[in-house]
C-alpha cells in the first residue's frame, strides 16, 4: 500500500507539472498582447504630423505682408487747388512779402522782390499743390503760376523770397508804384485786437465779438485811431497780453480781406488794370526758393514758389512740439 501511495504521489506530482506544463504555453501567448499596446503608441506621433501643416499656413500671410505698402505707392499726389488768376500786362511778375511795403521804402524793398519774364496775352492760373502726405498735408508744398502745358523737365532758380508776415503776394512789377499800403481809401478803418486778455480789454472798453477777436469795423479813421489809442493805455497799464491791429481800408486791407473769405487762403484784387493775387504760405514766416520749371523743349512750364522744404519743415515742427 505503500509503495502505491509513493506511485500515486508520484503520479500526482507528475500530473502536476504535466498540468503546469500544459498551463504555461497556454499562458505565454498572452504575453505578446503586450506589443499591441505598443502598436497604439505611434498614433501619438500622429498629432505633431497633424500639426506640420498648420505650421505652413500661418507663415503664409508672412509672405503676403510685403503686399501691404502697395496701396502706399499708390497713393497719388492730391490734385492742386485753384487759388485764383493774375493778370501781368507789363510781362514782369514780381513776388515778395507785400507786409514788407509798410516797413521799408522802395529802393529798399526792390532787393527783395523777385522777378520772372511771363506772357501778357492771357490771364495766367496761380495753383496750390499740398504736401502729399505726413503731418504736414495741411500746408503747401508749392504754389506756381502755370506759363505753358507740359511736363517739367528741368528748374533754374530766380531768386528767394523773405517772408515776415506769412504771406505771399503776385503782382505786376508796374503796379507796385499803384500800391496804397496805408492810406483809407474810402476814410474808414478797422480796429481789432485778440490774444490771452483780449476778453478783460473787451469788458472794460464795451468791445463787440469779431471773428478774429474784439474790436469795431467800418470806423472813420478818426474814431479808428482813438479806439487804439485808449487799447493801447489799458494794455501797458494793466500788463495785458494781447495784440492789436488798425487796419485802414487800403489795398493790403482789401487783398487780406479777399484772401480771408477765399477758400484756400488766397484772394484777388484788380489795381492800376493789372489782377493781383494774395496767399498764405501755410508755413509762416521763413525763406522760400522760387524757380522757374521748363519743359523739354526749354519753354516755361511754370514759375513755382517751393514753399515746403527743410528748413520750413524743421520751423513747423519747433513750434508743433
Amino acid at each position: 500500500m505503500a509503495s502505491t501511495k509513493r506511485e500515486t504521489t508520484k503520479r500526482g506530482a507528475q500530473a502536476s507539472r504535466s498540468a503546469v506544463s500544459e498551463f504555461q504555453p497556454r499562458a505565454k501567448p498572452a504575453k505578446p498582447t503586450k506589443p499591441v499596446k505598443a502598436k497604439a503608441k505611434p498614433s501619438k506621433p500622429s498629432k505633431p504630423a497633424k500639426s506640420k501643416p498648420a505650421k505652413p499656413a500661418k507663415s503664409m500671410p508672412a509672405k503676403s505682408k510685403p503686399a501691404k505698402p502697395a496701396p502706399h505707392v499708390e497713393i497719388a499726389r492730391p490734385a492742386h487747388r485753384t487759388l485764383g488768376a493774375i493778370t501781368v500786362p507789363s510781362g514782369k511778375l514780381a513776388i515778395f512779402d507785400i507786409g514788407l511795403f509798410g516797413y521799408l521804402p522802395r529802393p529798399a524793398l526792390e532787393p527783395a522782390i523777385v522777378t520772372a519774364d511771363v506772357p501778357t496775352d492771357r490771364p495766367l492760373t496761380v495753383i496750390g499743390v499740398p504736401v502729399a502726405q505726413g503731418r504736414f498735408t495741411a500746408c503747401w508744398d508749392h504754389v506756381a503760376v502755370v506759363l505753358g502745358d507740359g511736363a517739367v523737365a528741368s528748374s533754374k532758380k530766380l531768386g528767394e523770397a523773405a517772408v515776415d508776415f506769412g504771406q505771399l503776394i503776385c503782382m505786376d512789377h508796374a503796379v507796385i508804384d499803384h500800391w496804397q499800403h496805408e492810406d483809407s481809401l474810402d476814410g474808414r478803418a478797422d480796429f481789432v485786437f485778440w490774444g490771452r486778455d483780449a476778453a478783460l480789454l473787451a469788458a472794460v472798453v464795451r468791445a463787440p465779438r469779431l471773428e478774429q477777436g474784439y474790436g469795431w469795423t467800418n470806423l472813420t479813421v478818426a474814431e479808428a485811431e482813438a479806439k487804439a489809442d485808449e487799447a493801447a493805455r489799458r494794455k501797458a497799464s494793466n500788463k495785458w497780453l494781447l495784440a492789436a491791429e488798425l487796419r485802414p481800408h487800403s489795398h493790403h486791407f482789401q487783398v487780406v480781406a479777399a484772401a480771408h473769405r477765399g477758400p484756400h487762403g488766397a484772394g484777388t484784387l484788380e489795381l492800376a488794370g493789372a489782377q493781383i493775387l494774395l496767399f498764405s504760405t501755410t508755413w509762416g514766416n521763413g525763406v522760400f526758393p522760387i524757380y522757374q520749371d521748363l519743359g523739354a523743349d526749354d519753354q516755361p512750364v511754370q514759375v513755382r514758389i517751393q514753399l515746403a522744404t527743410p528748413a520750413s519743415q524743421a520751423a513747423m515742427s519747433a513750434v508743433r512740439r
